[in-house]
Parts: C-alpha cells; sequence; structure tokens
C-alpha cells in the first residue's frame, strides 16, 4: 500500500486508485459493515480515533454558534470541549450537527483509518474488502456511532477516548449529574446514587489503604457503627464521600471503581494526526448569552483567525435574528397598531370635540388585538382588572353586610318592642262580675277590646314572619 496525498492517490496491489473516490466508498458503508470488520481485527480502533472523527467536525460547527443556539449551561459546560470524551462529542454532535456533518464525520474517520493503516497493520486486502463490499441503509448517527463505538478500544491510561486524568479533572465542570450516570452506564458500572453501608465501607477502606492509614482496629471500629456514623466519621477524616453522593463525589466513585477494573486496550499506542483532528482553542462570551434565550442573537465564540470567517458569521446571525420574524409576522404588527391607536387620538383630546368619546368604544376590540398579538400583556392586564373586580366585589360584600347587619338589628329592635306590647297587654284584666253590674262597660266595649288584642297578635306574627324572611335574604346575600 502506497499513499500520495499531492496526487491523491492510494496503490492497492499495484493499482492505483484516487484516495477521496476510495474514502467517499467506504464512507457509504452501514455502521454495523464497519463494525464486523473491525471488531475481527487483530489490531483493534482505538475509541480516541473515533474522537477525533468528530472533534474535525464539532470545530467547524462551534465557530459558527450564536447566543441563541444552546441554553447558556451548555456554553459553560462548553468551555471544557478540548477534555470532552468520547461520549460527551457525541451528544455535542447530535445536539448541533446536521445530516451533511454525519456525512464529513464518516470520510474523516476513514482518512484517519487510512492515514494509521501502518499503526493498524492494515493491509491492502482488507481495503479491497471494504470497497467491494455492497451498500446498506446507514440508519441515523447514533445508530453508527454506536456500532463504531462498539468496535472501538481504549489506549493505555486511557477512559471514553480521554486521558483518565484530563477526564476525572474536568468532568465536574463539563458535565451534568446525568452525563456522569450517562457515562457509567455505557459501559455497564453500576453507580448508584446512594451508597449501601457495605459499599461506603469497602470505599473507606480502599481510601484508608491508598493513604497508609488502615488498620485492623480501625476496621473493627468502622464496622460497629452505622452508616450515619460512619459518614460522620468520613466527614472527620477528610474521605471524599457521603452515602447520598454530590456529583463530585459520583465522578470519585465511578473513578474508584474502574480502579478495580481492567479495561481492555488495544495494541495501537500512537495516532497520526493532523490539525483539524485537535480541538478548537477558543473563548466563550458568557456575558453576551441572555438566559432565556429571548434577545436577538450574538457571536459568543471567538478563536485565532476568527475575522477570517467574520463574514459567514455576521450571515448566521442575520438569518437567525430575521426567522423569528418570518414566523410571527402578524405578532410584530398587531403590537404597533395597539401602541399607535393612543398616540392617533391624543390630537383630538385636545380639541374637546365629541370624537374624543371614541376611544373609549374602540377599546374593546384593542384589547381583542392585544389578546392575539401579546398574549403575555393580555394576560397582565387581565391579571390587574381581575384584582379590581375582586376588590370592588370585597367592598361590595362588606357593604352588605353592614346593610344586612342594620336590618337585622332594626328587626330584632321591633320584635322586642312588640314582645314588650305582648308583655303588657295580658296586664289589662276584666272583671267581668263588674261588667254584668256597671252599665259604663256595655259588651260592645269588650268586643272592641278583644278585637283590639287580636290585631296586635296578627300584627306581631306578621312581623315575625317578615323578620325571619329578611334575616334568610340577609344571610343569603352574605354567603353570594
Amino acid at each position: 500500500m502506497e499513499l500520495n496525498y499531492a496526487k491523491n492517490q492510494i496503490v492497492l496491489y499495484g493499482k492505483v486508485c484516487k484516495l477521496d473516490t476510495l474514502i467517499n466508498k467506504l464512507a457509504s458503508l452501514s455502521g454495523e459493515q464497519v463494525y464486523h470488520f473491525l471488531i475481527d481485527r487483530t489490531t483493534q480502533l482505538p475509541r480516541r480515533m473515533n474522537c477525533m472523527a468528530m472533534i474535525s467536525v464539532l470545530n467547524n460547527r462551534i465557530k459558527f454558534l450564536h447566543s441563541n443556539s444552546m441554553p447558556k449551561d451548555a456554553f459553560v459546560k462548553l468551555q471544557y470541549y478540548s477534555s470532552y470524551s468520547e461520549q460527551q462529542l457525541f451528544m455535542l454532535f447530535n445536539k448541533i450537527c446536521d445530516e451533511t456533518d454525519f456525512q464529513t464525520y464518516r470520510r474523516n474517520l476513514f482518512s484517519l483509518i487510512i492515514d494509521n493503516y501502518q499503526f493498524l497493520n492494515l493491509n491492502d486486502g482488507e481495503l479491497m474488502y471494504l470497497k467491494n463490499l455492497n451498500k446498506q441503509s446507514i440508519g441515523s448517527f447514533p445508530d453508527y456511532f454506536n456500532y463504531i463505538t462498539g468496535a472501538c478500544l481504549e489506549q493505555p491510561d486511557t477512559f471514553d477516548g480521554q486521558d483518565i486524568t484530563v477526564l476525572k479533572n474536568n468532568l465536574q465542570y463539563s458535565a451534568s449529574n446525568q452525563d456522569v450516570f450517562d457515562l457509567a452506564g455505557k459501559y455497564g458500572v453500576p453507580l448508584p446514587t446512594r451508597l449501601k453501608r457495605e459499599e461506603y465501607l469497602d470505599f473507606i477502606f480502599d481510601w484508608l489503604k491508598r493513604k497508609g492509614t488502615y488498620s485492623e482496629s480501625v476496621q473493627n471500629e468502622l464496622n460497629e457503627m452505622n452508616i450515619t456514623q460512619i459518614s460522620t466519621y468520613a466527614r472527620r477524616t477528610g474521605i471524599p464521600m457521603q452515602p447520598n453522593m454530590s456529583k463530585t463525589e459520583l465522578i470519585t466513585y465511578l473513578f474508584y471503581f474502574l480502579d478495580q477494573c481492567e479495561i481492555p486496550t488495544t495494541s495501537m499506542d500512537e495516532i497520526k494526526s493532523s490539525p483539524k483532528y485537535e480541538p478548537l482553542e477558543f473563548r466563550v462570551d458568557l456575558q453576551a448569552i441572555d438566559s432565556f434565550g429571548t434577545s436577538e442573537p450574538k457571536r459568543v465564540i471567538y478563536y485565532a483567525g476568527d475575522h477570517e470567517d467574520s463574514s459567514e458569521m455576521a450571515e448566521i446571525i442575520k438569518e437567525a435574528t430575521e426567522k423569528p420574524q418570518e414566523e410571527e409576522p402578524e405578532l410584530a404588527k398587531a403590537d404597533e397598531s395597539i401602541y399607535d391607536e393612543p398616540k392617533v387620538e391624543e390630537p383630538k383630546v385636545e380639541e374637546a370635540t365629541p370624537v374624543v368619546e371614541e376611544p373609549v368604544l374602540a377599546s374593546e376590540p384593542e384589547e381583542e388585538n392585544l389578546e392575539e398579538a401579546a398574549p403575555w400583556k393580555f394576560i397582565v392586564k387581565n391579571n390587574e382588572k381581575a384584582k379590581q373586580d375582586e376588590a370592588m366585589l370585597e367592598a361590595a360584600k362588606a357593604q352588605e353586610a353592614l346593610l344586612a347587619e342594620d336590618i337585622i338589628n332594626e328587626t330584632l329592635a321591633q320584635i322586642k318592642e312588640k314582645e314588650v306590647v305582648e308583655v303588657e297587654e295580658p296586664t289589662i284584666e276584666i272583671d267581668t262580675k263588674k261588667v254584668d253590674l256597671n252599665t259604663e262597660y256595655g259588651s260592645g266595649k269588650i268586643e272592641g277590646l278583644l278585637d283590639s288584642k287580636g290585631k296586635l297578635v296578627a300584627l306581631s306574627v306578621f312581623l315575625g314572619v317578615a323578620a325571619a324572611v329578611i334575616v334568610f335574604i340577609a344571610i343569603a346575600m352574605l354567603v353570594l
């Protein structure tokens, strides 16, 4: 096998082939086809090489990210891009790259493989075998990625395609708790959210042994403690672990577990690279990022030579700025009409003409436009109106309560007065004997007295019923 980059040629079995044609052919193979080829080789593909292929595509994408491309916390993590592992690169690629980037990734992966054919012990027959394979459906990027990563192995002192020390020091800042769980799950590491007593003790004994402070007496002492006492002992002695693990403790426990495992490695310990496969060095302007993503897009990524791409960046920001306007042209137009109408009517108010009354009549359709054009303003206005209505209702209820109280008091006073009358009425006694003897007390006068008493009793009953009705009405009004 011979390579001539200047002439874009590769020689296989003495036959000259176009290098880019071969690479395009290999990039058109499915992930499953590539997996079966790589997994059976004696020298397997280093995981770092797959990382480099993704980096070569991500570098260009990162250059043109603007303030609305991702949430602010994602930009904070992006500052540690150079220490990203394969899993982190995959998640970023899946978030910001498209189908064209997926094709570029496949081509760059096979460019790397061919560039490193000597380190991989790749021969002419293997490339001819791949070249003659029939095309199959490639599928999505996640599917293809899963096949490739499944065929890769670590190099010495690496984990997930990154140097273990670099990854351990930066994972706390470049990953969330869920990212740590995902990374552990990728390799089948049983990372718990809370340590059991036995797991906790195993970690502490291992940590004490590493520090040279382990002894059987300490072990026996800890074995007699419950998990709360063990936790107190750990805090007192500076052991970096608690049963309910924080993100830092999750990472510590992950690498503690990995230290006890034998990670399979590839025999290829060197990779031939070029600048495009190295992580882009850049600065993120976090001050330009709106946490809510509601402001206009701004440039946030700055790197060496960025002035050469300034025109392309300006075009991307322009497209991102115009996109919301194309989606919501009626919204902006409606907002203008809301604020323009009062300005048009102001001169008419000063002239004191009958037209002054028209804005009041037009207020109802204006509110309808407000609801359609600016829902958040409509909600605020409705809330204010609801508060005013509630205050008026409370005032009306208070007035009704006072009125009802007055009615009840007046009614009770009337009832009390009638009761006094009724009490006093029975004190009138008529001596029937005297009536019979005295002609002044005739039967007509007696009948008149009896009629008056009957009327008073009827009136008292009527007033009692009326009072009950008024009390019932007053209570009903208070309840409503």
